[in-house]
């Protein structure tokens, strides 16, 4: 055990370890050693390198979406309350690829905003496990960012949840670039994690439940935050989603790896970004831009596709696709109006409940512009798909074409087609 500590990215006397193993009851020396063994402590110099190919898959993701992080139309800060976790992701992030301060948040991105000159804003986090406190704060941050001129959100972590990744990008619109993704597999949650492996499967979940047990004694959430049970360590923090044995203090407890207390982040600045006003009037040719809101990313890839068509077909100099992950506001749409933005949303119909549907978005859309679209396989020429063989390789098959009118085949042939790549 003494070769694994060691060679921890972290440096910390064998005795603390012991320390902490003697905690545990006689009989669960075994788990604590476990625990020790599994767990993934990330490095400077390992998370740095991880940090610069996630950020070389946001750069890609801009230039997809015709726009480019440069230090004069991008704004990065720590998401949600930040702590210190977050401002040392955000000191990695920078660090690791060459950013300058000024492209970090302070007093002059109020200025960018108003002068209507920030196109990106890139928020840095250390983890996403659920996704839930993610997805809260960039639909805050979309209500206020997004009339200002703002066309992409994206979201950059040192770790992601695969399911909270896809969570996040559903619900919201935002793109989630991680360094390291994990999946349940990876955390003491699944019983085929290799946190189990060696031990006969029917007595995996008595082990769990003495991880349970310890972690009930030092924590509310005995797995960590979201009951997630993750396993990971950062040099400079642990996040509260790891079990809480490893860095809980209450009750007495002696943390293996303690956690620090937090600061503030991007939330704090909320109320500042609320007295943000254009501070010139958009020239006419600024004033020709539409910016369409649609509900997910497979609605934003079919019309970025189509989207020199709609520049001829409704004669605005440009125009912008952003997906909202179908969530609508009252302040966002009030922002909008307030800064006169030219703007539309579209919505899919839907054969599930179609009434309640349109009811419940002309309930909050009012008379916004807003038009509705039947599911984008109606907009396609099936039998010519079908028809290229390489093409059919990866569809889901069709036998006729009363197949697209099923929604179950609609919604998976759209995913197949319009599969996302960063």
């Amino acid at each position: 055990m003494k070769a694994i500590t060691d060679n921890w990215a972290i440096e910390i006397p064998f005795e603390n370890v012991i320390k902490w193993i003697m905690q545990f009851d006689s009989n669960d020396f075994e788990l604590a050693v476990r625990v020790v063994k599994n767990l993934n402590v990330i490095g400077f110099e390992q998370l740095n390198n991880a940090l610069t190919v996630a950020y070389s898959k946001l750069e890609r993701k801009a230039i997809d979406k015709q726009t480019k992080i440069k230090n004069t139309n991008t704004l990065f800060a720590g998401i949600g309350e930040g702590g210190k976790s977050g401002a040392m992701i955000s000191y990695n992030f920078r660090l690791a690829n060459e950013l300058s301060e000024e492209n970090f948040y302070d007093e002059n991105a109020l200025q960018h905003l108003e002068e209507g000159r920030i196109e990106n804003i890139v928020l840095v986090d250390d983890i996403i496990s659920s996704g839930n406190q993610a997805i809260s704060e960039i639909r805050k941050l979309s209500d206020i960012a997004l009339p200002l001129g703002v066309k992409n959100i994206f979201l950059l972590t040192a770790v992601g949840m695969r399911e909270g990744i896809k969570k996040v990008e559903d619900e919201t619109g935002a793109y989630v670039f991680s360094a390291f993704e994990y999946d349940v597999k990876d955390t003491v949650q699944s019983l085929d994690s290799n946190f189990y492996e060696g031990i006969p499967y029917e007595e995996r979940s008595l082990l769990k439940d003495r991880l349970e047990y310890y972690g009930g004694r030092v924590n509310k959430s005995p797995f960590g935050y979201g009951g997630l049970g993750g396993l990971i360590v950062f040099y400079y923090n642990t996040p509260n989603s790891t079990i809480p044995i490893v860095w809980s203090s209450l009750n007495s407890w002696i943390p293996l790896f303690k956690r620090s207390v937090k600061v503030n982040g991007i939330d704090a600045y909320y109320k500042q970004f609320d007295k943000v006003k254009p501070k010139k009037e958009k020239s006419s040719k600024e004033k020709n831009e539409l910016n369409i809101f649609v509900e997910g990313k497979i609605e934003e890839s079919f019309f970025e596709l189509n989207i020199d068509k709609l520049v001829k077909i409704l004669g605005f100099e440009k125009i912008n696709i952003m997906a909202l992950g179908g969530y609508y506001s009252d302040k966002l749409i009030n922002n909008l109006n307030k800064f006169a933005t030219n703007f539309v949303f579209v919505v899919e119909e839907t054969d599930f409940d179609p009434v309640h549907h349109k009811e419940r978005v002309a309930k909050m859309l009012e008379n916004k512009p807003h038009v509705f679209m039947k599911p984008i396989v109606h907009y396609i020429n099936i039998d010519s798909i079908y028809s290229d063989e390489e093409m059919t390789k990866f569809l889901p098959p069709i036998t006729s074409k009363e197949d697209i009118k099923i929604r179950e085949f609609e919604r998976d042939f759209e995913m197949r087609l319009f599969k996302r790549n960063p």
